[in-house]
């Protein structure tokens, strides 16, 4: 029996714990994989005399940030169904039948549990980024920004784009964009094990593909390159002429003006990677993760959707010129991270393929 079905046959107060039955039994193996990967982590923090919790509470409170974000989503829509209705009843009772149905129907209670997993492993996740540079110092940025030039003619890649982007009004959409895309994470992570519209093989695949990329392009590929990226070369190639000085006059130029928040970030993350604050925070560039998620963003979305395959496209481009633009990776990071992360999604076709067999049992 499919997960819709179990979703439709049963009563709203008996659909979740079936719900969470038939995932458990579904997604052993992805479980496992997540929870030996935070055990291990903890297992090695404790060692080290480190904790893990305030990495778990970093990201606990971006799922808030997530959860804010969909239930106002939420509202809205039950809201403007409700007064393109209106003329059938008041508005006010066709929305707050509108919550109610989606109250009883735990879908905000499933999104909530498919988070916590989430936060689970990337607390996990951030702890070991944490290490990378500890494990294997930055000595790759000198490189990936030759590249970079080799690959445009001798420019480099913010030079390229700097014509079309480089207006105040430009940073500051792309600066957004690019700080919302820790709660789309956790919205699409979420809302795809939430709705029960969506078919548990795209879901599952999706699931796998995010948890591998995490794994081997942020963790294995990260060490592997370990870089820091454009922002912070001057303090990793000291005596070099940095190619991103300019940018960089100009990015402080508009964030005196707009207050940027990934001119915050930036700041923040290196004061925690000299050591100034004991927080969470974690510095590597090349694999580009936010354009590595990205592209799995919109290859589930046009599992799903032509419409929403479109629309996250568009946001994956936001998010490619975004990187190269507030000064967080060369262009060869952003390139990598695409192409390994669409060979991991590839690859997990044949994990939903097992799982439209445990679908149909």
């Amino acid at each position: 029996m499919a997960s819709s079905e179990i979703t439709r046959d049963l009563a709203p107060e008996k659909q979740l714990p079936a719900w969470l039955a038939y995932a458990r039994r579904c997604n052993a193996m992805l479980c496992a994989v997540i929870f030996a990967f935070v055990f291990l982590t903890f297992v090695v923090a404790t060692i080290s005399g480190d904790s893990i919790l305030p990495h778990v509470f970093e990201y606990a409170e971006r799922v808030v940030r997530a959860f804010l974000l969909l239930s106002s989503a939420l509202v809205i829509w039950a809201c403007s169904g409700a007064i393109v209705q209106g003329r059938h009843g008041s508005p006010v009772s066709l929305a707050t039948a509108r919550m109610r149905n989606l109250a009883t129907s735990n879908t905000l209670t499933r999104f909530l549990y498919a988070s916590a997993i989430l936060v689970l492993f990337m607390a996990a996740f951030l702890y070991n980024k944490m290490l990378i540079p500890v494990v294997a110092p930055f000595q790759w940025d000198e490189t990936f920004s030759r590249w970079d030039a080799g690959l445009l003619g001798g420019y480099q890649a913010w030079q390229i784009i700097q014509p079309v982007v480089g207006v105040p009004w430009m940073t500051v959409l792309l600066d957004v964009a690019y700080s919302s895309w820790v709660p789309v994470v956790f919205l699409f992570w979420g809302g795809l094990f939430a709705s029960p519209r969506v078919p548990e093989p795209i879901r599952v695949r999706y699931w796998w593909a995010t948890i591998m990329s995490w794994l081997l392009i942020g963790l294995v590929m990260a060490t592997m390159f370990s870089s820091a990226g454009p922002c912070y070369f001057s303090e990793i190639v000291p005596g070099t002429p940095s190619p991103y000085g300019d940018l960089m006059h100009y990015l402080d130029g508009v964030d005196a003006d707009y207050s940027l928040s990934s001119s915050l970030t930036k700041d923040f993350l290196w004061q925690v990677h000299i050591g100034t604050f004991d927080l969470p925070g974690g510095i590597s560039a090349m694999p580009s993760m936010h354009n590595a998620q990205a592209a799995l963003f919109a290859a589930v979305a046009y599992s799903l959707d032509r419409r929403l395959g479109h629309v996250m496209l568009a946001y994956a481009v936001l998010i490619f010129l975004g990187s190269i633009h507030l000064g967080w990776h060369y262009a060869v990071d952003g390139i990598v991270g695409v192409v390994t992360a669409l060979a991991i999604w590839i690859a997990c076709a044949k994990v939903a393929r097992s799982e439209r067999k445990c679908s149909v049992e």
